[in-house]
């Protein structure tokens, strides 16, 4: 079908080198040129794509990429595989499904690392990509990129829902029901920030470098829900302890306040 060559050429070519020179690139390649002319001097759109690109360079944004995936996933996707591997356990004491808690033991361990990969992330977002031109900054932010980062919003302010509950000591008053589908609905709204957060570190690198806005802030929330879980879980907490809300309840304020800052950053 005609045109298809040359989409795939463009999002091949946008992939592999960043958004300006991939825009020069295309209006030299592709000026007034025949698909079929095209496609028999260039071979498929990815090959020509990864020859047009300086190979060292690709290599760094594909690393990049790289750790900024996991910097989000981690966070996003753990908490969930531990509580439905939880969930599994607890209703099928059957051979065969011990393997499960591996998923919860590997979610505990990457606990302890969850404001490296919050700075990790955020630094790679901001220095990881390059520098957009005034004209760029000047026009108006990429469709798509307002409502997710309300959505966004959205499931922090969820997340910060389910915080007050635990500080505030409500939980063990609460239906078991509601006591068990909480942190399962707060894993599921990490899960879902993971999955923006993805489309929106693609998007920055394709279309607009302002899409790591989003990006910023859906590891953020992440991050807090992976923070929020971890309380959950834990049984060591000496919730009676005088004042031990507060150290904890500082920590979501900081995790928060530096997401909010980095996304305004992304924004400028």
């Amino acid at each position: 079908m005609r045109g298809d060559y040359l989409s795939e050429l463009s999002r091949a070519v946008r992939w592999c080198l960043p958004p300006a020179e991939a825009v020069e690139v295309l209006g030299e390649i592709a000026a007034d040129r025949a698909e079929e002319e095209l496609r028999r001097e260039l071979g498929s759109p990815w090959s020509a794509a990864r020859q047009l690109a300086q190979t060292k360079a690709y290599r760094r944004w594909v690393a990049v990429f790289a750790v900024l995936t996991a910097c989000i996933l981690l966070p996003a996707v753990l908490p969930l595989l531990s509580k439905l591997s939880d969930i599994v356990i607890f209703r099928f004491h059957t051979y065969g499904v011990d393997w499960l808690w591996w998923f919860i033991s590997l979610c505990d361990k990457v606990v302890p690392f969850r404001g490296g990969l919050l700075l990790t992330g955020m630094a790679l977002a901001l220095a990881g990509f390059r520098h957009g031109s005034g004209e760029e900054r000047r026009q108006p932010l990429p469709k798509g990129v307002v409502p997710l980062l309300a959505l966004l919003l959205a499931g922090m302010v969820f997340e910060w829902v389910i915080a007050w509950v635990t500080l505030a000591m409500i939980w063990p008053g609460m239906p078991s029901e509601i006591v068990i589908s909480l942190p399962l609905a707060m894993t599921l709204d990490m899960f879902s920030m993971g999955i923006v957060g993805i489309f929106a570190l693609v998007k920055a690198r394709m279309a607009d470098r302002r899409w790591r806005a989003v990006y910023i802030l859906a590891l953020t929330g992440s991050i807090l829900g992976l923070s929020i879980f971890s309380l959950w879980t834990r049984m060591d907490v000496l919730f009676s302890d005088t004042g031990w809300q507060t150290p904890i309840l500082l920590r979501y304020i900081a995790i928060t306040t530096l997401g909010l800052v980095g996304m305004g950053g992304c924004l400028c």
